[in-house]
């Protein structure tokens, strides 16, 4: 895409993320906590077995929930991310342990309400969308499909650019 092109004329397609990082409805609470910290995001598309957009869930969402109800947030030991499957050998896997079953999902915390704007919409309308629906990110898609992710920073880097 034309990085000449001034702010106003580019679209969605033109500043969105493609590698867009997703949980399944399925997981955790401590594993939505850990996607969000290790990938230095804050918030992520839900999806479920088929892969389809079902929701998002974003760190608000973490933090209202766990403001509610402090013993909802998962207990782990000191350095529970930084360990890799390579560091693990045999017996760790043999002693790791999936969350207790009432651990809360991304189901129960998502928003299933989501927001979306065409690939080819400019830059004015995917702020209109943002602002009039008081969100930081927009999904972005090409007919059904989604394609990619747009979040204010790739909006305001645009218009940073020019």
């Amino acid at each position: 895409m034309s990085d000449d092109k001034p702010w106003s004329e580019k679209t969605a397609r033109d500043v969105m993320l493609t590698d867009v990082v997703t949980c399944s409805y399925a997981a955790p609470l401590s594993e939505v906590e850990r996607l969000l910290v290790e990938n230095r995001i804050s918030g992520m598309p839900v999806v479920d077995e088929a892969g389809h957009v079902v929701g998002v869930v974003s760190v608000k969402d973490l933090i209202e929930r766990y403001a509610e109800d402090p013993d909802a947030r998962p207990r782990r030991g000191h350095g529970y991310y930084h360990l890799s499957l390579e560091d693990m050998d045999d017996e760790d896997f043999e002693a790791f342990s999936l969350p207790e079953e009432g651990e809360e999902t991304a189901e129960t915390l998502m928003t299933a309400e989501i927001f979306a704007v065409g690939a080819d919409s400019s830059l004015p309308e995917v702020a209109a969308a943002m602002t009039g629906n008081r969100v930081h990110r927009l999904l972005v898609q090409d007919g059904n499909k989604f394609v990619g992710i747009v979040t204010t920073l790739e909006v305001l880097g645009a218009v940073a650019a020019g």
